[in-house]
C-alpha cells in the first residue's frame, strides 16, 4: 500500500495540459487501416469493417508509444529513434542510460532491403519486461522483408553480432473489438540458437481505452528450461499530443526451478511537446525482482525519458 501511495502522489505532479502546443497540421500518408478488399463478398467486407473500427485505435497506440512489433512491419521508409532515460531507484541511486536505433532504406536497392541499426529486443516489449534476458545492444545489420500483407509479414535479417534472424507475423480478427496477434522469432546469435514466440490479444473497450494481453515464450540453447512472460497493458487516449498506458507484467523461468523472476506495476504519461518529434515519458514503477539465491524484494523507481524519433515509415 506504501509504494502505491507514492505512484499515486507521483502522478498527481504530472503536467498533463500545459506543456502542450499548437502545430501545423501536416499531409501525412493514407492509413493502412483505409485497406478495401478487391473482392465484394460478405467474408471481404467484414474484414473491412473489422480492419477499420479496429486496427486504427490500436496503430495510434502503437505508433504513439513507438511499438517496434508494428512498426516493423511499416512500409518503406526511415526511422530514427534517439532517447534517454533517467532513472532514479530507491536504495540504487541515479541511472542513464542512452540509445539510438535506426532504419533506413539502401539507396538505389530494393525497397525491400533496410540498413538497421537496433537491438534483438523489442523495445515496447522490455519495457513492459524489464528483467527479460532479451539482447539490448544495438548492433548493424541488413533486414530483407520477403512480404508484407495485411495480416502477415516475414522478414530475415542479418547483423554483425554476428546473427540471423527470421521472423514472420500474423494478425487475426476474433470480432468486431478483438484482434490478435502471433509472432514467431527464430534465431542464431554466434553460438546460441533459440525461438521466441509472442503473443497479443488486443480488445477496444471505446475510443479511448484499449486493453492490450502481451505474452510471450522463450527458449535457448544458453540456458536451460525456458523464460516466459505474461503482462496487461491499458492504453488511454487524452489527446493527438497525450496518452497514458497502465502497465502490469509477471515473468519467470523454468530452471533451476520455476519461480516468478520478476512482478511489475507501472504507469506511463506519454506526449510530444515543442515539435511532433519531440516526446517525454514519466514513468513511476513497482518491481518485486527475485534472482535464484536472492530473496524478493520491492524496487520503487521512476523514469523521464526524452526522445527524438523521426518517423516517415
Amino acid at each position: 500500500m506504501r509504494n502505491l501511495i507514492r505512484i499515486l502522489s507521483i502522478m498527481l505532479l504530472v503536467p498533463v495540459s500545459y506543456l502542450t502546443m499548437a502545430e501545423d497540421l501536416e499531409q501525412e500518408e493514407p492509413s493502412p487501416c483505409l485497406y478495401k478488399s478487391q473482392e465484394s463478398t460478405m467474408l471481404d467486407k467484414t474484414y473491412d469493417y473489422l480492419n477499420s473500427t479496429l486496427c486504427e485505435p490500436a496503430l495510434w497506440f502503437d505508433d504513439f508509444f513507438v511499438d517496434d512489433r508494428v512498426t516493423q512491419d511499416s512500409r518503406a521508409g526511415t526511422m530514427v529513434r534517439w532517447y534517454n532515460d533517467f532513472k532514479q531507484t530507491e536504495g540504487k541511486g541515479f541511472k542513464y542510460e542512452t540509445r539510438l536505433s535506426a532504419r533506413v532504406n539502401i539507396p538505389k536497392a530494393t525497397k525491400r532491403l533496410k540498413l538497421v541499426f537496433e537491438s534483438d529486443a523489442d523495445d515496447k516489449v522490455a519495457d513492459l519486461f524489464p528483467n527479460s534476458s532479451e539482447d539490448t545492444k544495438n548492433t548493424l545489420g541488413l533486414r530483407y522483408d520477403w512480404f508484407v500483407k495485411e495480416r502477415s509479414s516475414l522478414n530475415f535479417k542479418v547483423s554483425l553480432h554476428p546473427g540471423i534472424e527470421a521472423r514472420y507475423r500474423y494478425t487475426y480478427p476474433f470480432s468486431e473489438h478483438t484482434f490478435g496477434r502471433i509472432t514467431q522469432k527464430i534465431y542464431q546469435k554466434e553460438s546460441d540458437t533459440g525461438s521466441k514466440t509472442d503473443l497479443d490479444l488486443d480488445h477496444k473497450l471505446s475510443d479511448t481505452f484499449l486493453l492490450r494481453w502481451t505474452n510471450f515464450a522463450k527458449v535457448e540453447t544458453s540456458f536451460d528450461g525456458a523464460e516466459l512472460g505474461s503482462g496487461l497493458t491499458l492504453y488511454q487516449f487524452i489527446s493527438d499530443t497525450q496518452a497514458l498506458s497502465y502497465e502490469a507484467s509477471v515473468q519467470g523461468k523454468t530452471k533451476p526451478y520455476h519461480y516468478l523472476s520478476n512482478q511489475r506495476l507501472a504507469v506511463r504519461y506519454r506526449q510530444s511537446i515543442f515539435r511532433k518529434w519531440f516526446f517525454y515519458e514519466i514513468t513511476p514503477a513497482v518491481d518485486w525482482p527475485k534472482d535464484e539465491e536472492i530473496e524478493r524484494h520491492d524496487e520503487v523507481s521512476i523514469t523521464l525519458r526524452l526522445e527524438v524519433l523521426f518517423n516517415n515509415i
